[in-house]
Formats: C-alpha cells, structure tokens, sequence
C-alpha cells in the first residue's frame, strides 16, 4: 500500500464501531471492502488490484466463484454445472489473459435434443420454435432495437418509460411475429420462470441486444480446465491474505469518509474492516443486509425486490443416453415452455453418463423440493417407458438464490431504477451484481469497471 493512502486511511473520521474490544491483528485496513466473491465480486478484487489499490474480499463460502462450480472427475475430465461459458470478446480475453487462463471454445457437447413433457415422463413434439439460431436471433434482435439504451445490460431507462416494456412478454411475441424466437429466448431467459407473462423488461435483461451479439458474433469461450481454474487463478492474483472466506458482515457503519465493517468468521471469532469505500455485489435485500446502518431511502427501495430460486445440479447414472432432454409442454404456447417449478432441461455435457440441470421456481422452494423435483421427474420418464431409468445419482449441487431479482412494473414506472442508481457513490457505499446489471459474466464485469471508475481512487 502506498504510505499517502495508508496515512489518509488511518486518519480518516470513520462511523461509531469501537475498536477497543479488537485486538491491532484483527483490524484490517484497505481501500476497498468488496462484499461477495462470485464471479462479479471477484472481478472487482482483481481490478481494484491490477489498478494499484489494496482490498479486501469478504465471501461467505470457502471458495471464489459463486455461481460458477465445476465438478471434477477421474480421468481429467470435468462438468462445470454452474456458469458454462463466457463472451468471447475483449472484455473476457483480456481477463482471462491477465489471470494467466487458458481458454477454449464452448461448443454443443451433441446434436441431439429430444422433448419430453417432464410433468408426464412422456415424449412429445418440439414447441413452434422452429427457426434456427440465427434467424429466431436476427429477428428477436430487430424487435427490441428500440430498447438500445438497455444494450449494455444495465437498468438505463428513459424517464418516461414505454409501456411495452412493462407489458406481457407473450403480447410482445403475438405483436412481432416472434413465436418461432420464444424457444432460443427461453433458453437464456429460462431464470425469468414464466417468461410469457413476466414483463418485457426483465426479458430483454436476461437476453437483449448484448447477449445476441454475443452469440452471433463470437459464440462463447470457456477456461480449459474448468471454470474453477479462473478463480483459483484469480484468488492467487487477489492474494489469499485479502480474502476472508467463510466470513459474513455482521455490523456495517458508513459516512462520507469511509466505512467499518466488522465480520464474523467460521471458526467463531470477529474482524474489523476499515476502507475508504464500500463495494457490495450480492442482491441487496433486507435480509442479505442485516446489521447495516440503511438509511430509510435505502430500506425503501431494497424491500421491493421479488425473486425466483434457482439450483443447479449435475446428474449422473440415469440411463438416459447421451442425449439432451428438453422439458416441453404442449400446454403452454407459444414455445411449449415448462412452467414454474420446472427443471430447465436434462443438458448432456459430453461426459458419458453426465448430464447438468437448472431448477427455476418461486421464492418458496428450497433445495430439498428441487432434489425431489429432480428424482420424481426422471421417475414419471422411467414409469411412461420414455427412458430406462436407472438408480439417478445428484453428483453436485448448488444454490444459485436469489434469483432474477424484479419489482413490480407500478415500481418500474415509478422510477425504481433511477432511484436505485441514485444510491451509488452514497455513504462511501457502491454496487454491482445482478441487481443492477443482466446476470451474465462479461456485461457485469464491463458494469464493474464503470462502478470502480465511480469511486475516484486512482
């Protein structure tokens, strides 16, 4: 650290949390305290340090990732069951490319798809998504360029917002022709849940403008020994010394000078955080942020949000063959889309015997109904004959919640989002993460990077 940033840290009039019950050892001091070590929070620690700056990195868990896991198996093979792949752009190349990454094309791991009714166990057609890639994306992508203020992922309405966009996802569809787009769209906006009567919006925040280039332009490119290995590599770039795993802020003061966080570790003892700025990148909710001094206007806004629950699991010893099965239901059209709770598909991962889900449903569902909902589905395909159903095995699981965070469309219209970016830079405290920006890899980081350039410390 340099000896002005370390002089100005120690002098700065921090908010009220004592420090005489902490022993010198246990007071850290920073410039930046980043609050979650998924794949946003991660990021920002590798760039607050590439940028000169020191941090420290508080995550709950005993690894950095978050949402990307990747199960290892003999033989060097490997199922990533969380975030598959990333953008293959700048973006992404030049982060892999500073963390020492090797990287790959992600590629389909088959050809094959076959269609069954999870809710029956029995085959079915294909929904009405009968357009390829390109052309259900060409078409998709001309509709919504009216929204280009949304292309960079980010919540940037106008302030007085269309009313399409707050409006059914399915009135959207009927309107531009698009029934033969809804299957590709669901499959990047299938977290949405119902995306037929969720709001336009949230759609388009899932897969918009950013995520069809993406996928037209470049496809997308994934870390060659799994997606462990990025945050592994970017914990050693981080310095282990500047994580604190298993550890959760317990009490949070800020002013305009800096901000005190004091965490509570697995092994029972406590630490106190001193920094000149504050980064959180969870989901902002009322209970995700308990112990901090929010003030009313905070409160306010953060006890709107709504959201799913969502899992991700990677399966084995089904007796499915190597294949991947996508959950179809002729009785919900356009699209014949699974609805609410609903595994996603049975995705073959070109592991033999492997095969990845995710699990989208409302805020009550918990882990142990998604295993079930897991077990009792591939039971309804063994009893309709569909498939020769073994003795199914969750070899991993992982809870991706909260998800797809939303509020009403009466808040929308009522200026949610500019009041929620309005609270970045307040009481030394700044954001990021997928309550602020579409829940993918790259946009965020490239969100992350304007959020950092915000706090004026370079």
């Amino acid at each position: 650290m340099r000896l002005s940033t370390f002089t100005a840290l120690a002098n700065l009039v921090l908010p009220s949390i004592a420090a005489g019950g902490f022993a010198e050892k246990d007071i850290v001091t920073r410039d930046v305290v980043v609050l979650g070590g998924g794949g946003t929070g991660t990021y920002a620690a590798v760039q607050l340090r590439a940028r000169g700056h020191s941090v420290a990195l508080v995550e709950k868990k005993a690894r950095l990732g978050g949402h990307a896991e990747t199960l290892y198996l003999p033989n060097d093979e490997y199922v990533n069951y969380g975030v598959e792949g990333y953008f293959n752009n700048d973006i992404t190349k030049d982060y892999f490319g500073k963390l020492n990454v090797d990287y790959e094309a992600l590629l389909p791991s088959t050809i094959i798809t076959e269609h069954v009714d999870f809710t029956t166990g029995k085959k079915v057609l294909p929904g009405n998504g009968i357009l390829g890639t390109v052309v259900a994306a060409t078409l998709y992508r001309g509709a919504i360029e009216q929204f280009d203020y949304l292309s960079t992922g980010a919540y940037y309405l106008p302030n007085e917002i269309p009313e399409v966009l707050l409006q059914p996802f399915r009135d959207f569809v009927e309107d531009h022709g698009l029934q033969g787009a809804v299957d590709l769209i669901f499959t990047f906006a299938q977290s949405v849940g119902d995306i037929l009567d969720a709001p336009l919006l949230y759609v388009i925040q899932n897969f918009g403008i950013a995520h069809i280039d993406a996928l037209l332009s470049g496809g997308y490119i994934r870390p060659k020994n799994g997606t462990d290995e990025l945050f592994n590599k970017a914990a050693n770039y981080i310095d282990e010394l500047n994580i604190f795993y298993e550890s959760t802020p317990s009490q949070v003061k800020r002013d305009t000078n800096g901000v005190e966080v004091v965490i509570d570790k697995a092994d029972g003892t406590q630490q106190l955080i001193r920094a000149k700025k504050l980064l959180i990148t969870f989901p902002p909710t009322l209970s995700s942020l308990r112990g901090f001094d929010l003030r009313p206007e905070e409160s306010s806004l953060f006890a709107k949000w709504t959201h799913n629950n969502y899992y991700a699991a990677a399966i084995t010893n089904t007796g499915i063959p190597d294949v991947s099965v996508a959950n179809t239901n002729p009785r919900n059209n356009p699209g014949s889309l699974p609805l609410p709770p609903f595994q996603w598909e049975l995705w073959y991962t070109g592991v033999p015997g492997y095969f990845t889900t995710k699990i989208i449903a409302d805020a009550n569902f918990t882990a142990e109904d998604a295993k079930e909902l897991i077990f009792s589905d591939l039971r309804r395909m063994g009893e309709a004959g569909t498939y020769d159903i073994k003795d199914p095995e969750i070899a991993a699981f992982a809870s991706h919640s909260p998800a797809s965070m939303m509020v009403s469309v009466d808040d929308i219209r009522d200026g949610f989002y500019k009041k929620l970016y309005a609270l970045q830079g307040q009481q030394s405290t700044y954001y990021t993460g997928y309550s602020f920006c579409t829940d993918y890899s790259t946009p965020l980081w490239n969100y992350t990077s304007s959020v950092l350039d915000m706090m004026g410390l370079d």
